[in-house]
């Protein structure tokens, strides 16, 4: 059987918690950084 991919977490750029994935938007939950750069 296949498995899904695993990826590392991402770590924010600017105070390096692990981000969070909402609606496939990478966004920062302790300052606000979010990801512009993603694919949408």
């Amino acid at each position: 059987m296949l498995r899904a991919p695993q990826y590392a977490a991402r770590r924010c750029p600017r105070c390096d918690v692990t981000l969070s994935n909402v609606q496939g938007v990478a966004a920062c939950p302790e300052c606000d950084w979010v990801d512009e750069d993603a694919e949408r």
